[in-house]
């Protein structure tokens, strides 16, 4: 079986820069990268001590939690 690339989904790690797990924070699906990436970077703004990222969605899948650099 395929999986098909639906969008991206808004994650932050209540952790900060340690390790911990990545959770949603909000349902919602992107259909572009680049529009789930302006609102990390604005919530950033206003959370700096909270990472954010952008993950890919599958159907059939929740999310898949992005790469760690």
């Amino acid at each position: 079986m395929n999986s098909v690339l639906i969008g991206f989904v808004l994650l932050f790690s209540p952790c900060g820069k340690d390790a911990c797990e990545w959770v949603p924070v909000k349902e919602r699906i992107y259909p572009t990268r680049h529009g789930c990436q302006q609102v990390a970077d604005e919530l950033k703004k206003h959370r700096p001590h909270y990472e954010f990222s952008c993950g890919e969605v599958y159907r059939g899948k929740k999310y898949r939690e992005p790469e760690t650099k």
